[in-house]
């Protein structure tokens, strides 16, 4: 389901159903409540500008996951720092900007007749000035919708995309951008949203040391109680997440460089190195 755009300073994870060079929508993903135009995953090296243009679809929501993207508005400047989200809206002046390299995801959607209409409304009308703020609980769900583009035809996927993006509508217009208190609970309570954490995004983590900031506790507590839960450490867990996906990817006939580049290793030799440590054997002998 996934193609890969290039240039010198970015590679960019784009659907079929948008041109990234042209523009031209090809083929729109459509689900009982939604055309969804635009699903892509960014990734810039050095300076980033998407210029001034009109938006065109109904939201589209922005998701940067390092800090320091630049949202424009109708001349308005917003900041975006990471777990953060940006809104923009039909016939809106957009333009996206970053001095440094930056990774940002991007929901692009139009809401047909019917029930979402009125939760689009909702969030348009909460949110008519005020476009960005810190949406950190939603990420799941976003993380969940990019993984069903990542993946090759998975069975339920239009009815779980319909069901995802819904969520992400409701949770924007009922709580906007206000940040709830943070809910203390012991770490053994949290294990649970830390394994939804790691399944959600096993093909993007680059650090499992983030888990700390995101669910309030030391790196090393957090260690100490997940493998006393579940017997194996979080890294131990991450691995073998990513190492169960490339297997089904080899099996299918997928190169191995193009799985080390989804997984982040950094070549395809430490890959098959990390492959033959977890399985015994090489992917070529998968």
């Amino acid at each position: 389901m996934k193609n890969i755009y290039r240039n010198e300073n970015s590679i960019i994870f784009k659907n079929d159903f948008l041109d990234f060079d042209t523009g031209v929508l090809l083929s729109p993903v459509e689900t009982s409540n939604y055309v969804i135009l635009q699903v892509a995953d960014s990734y810039y090296g050095s300076r980033f500008c998407l210029p001034e243009h009109k938006q065109q679809c109904d939201i589209e929501i922005t998701y940067p996951l390092t800090n320091g993207l630049l949202c424009y508005n109708n001349q308005d400047e917003y900041r975006l720092n990471k777990y953060d989200i940006f809104l923009s809206y039909k016939d809106d002046i957009h333009e996206l900007k970053s001095n440094r390299g930056c990774r940002f995801q991007t929901l692009a959607l139009n809401v047909k007749k019917g029930s979402c209409t009125d939760i689009l409304n909702s969030v348009k009308d909460t949110f008519s000035d005020k476009r960005a703020g810190n949406m950190q609980d939603i990420a799941p769900q976003l993380a969940s919708i990019m993984a069903e583009f990542v993946l090759t035809d998975p069975p339920f996927s239009i009815d779980y995309l319909d069901s995802l993006i819904t969520s992400v509508l409701v949770k924007v217009a009922r709580i906007g951008f206000l940040t709830p208190e943070p809910q203390v609970l012991p770490a053994e309570e949290k294990l649970p949203a830390i394994i939804n954490y790691i399944d959600s995004h096993f093909l993007d983590i680059c650090s499992l040391e983030d888990i700390s900031e995101i669910f309030g506790y030391s790196y090393g507590h957090i260690c100490k109680s997940f493998h006393k839960c579940y017997g194996v450490t979080p890294i131990n867990y991450l691995i073998s997440k990513k190492m169960d996906y490339a297997a089904i990817g080899l099996k299918k006939g997928e190169s191995v460089k193009s799985i080390a580049e989804k997984l982040g290793y950094s070549n395809p030799y430490n890959f098959s190195r990390a492959f033959k440590k977890y399985y015994g054997v090489s992917p070529s002998k998968i």
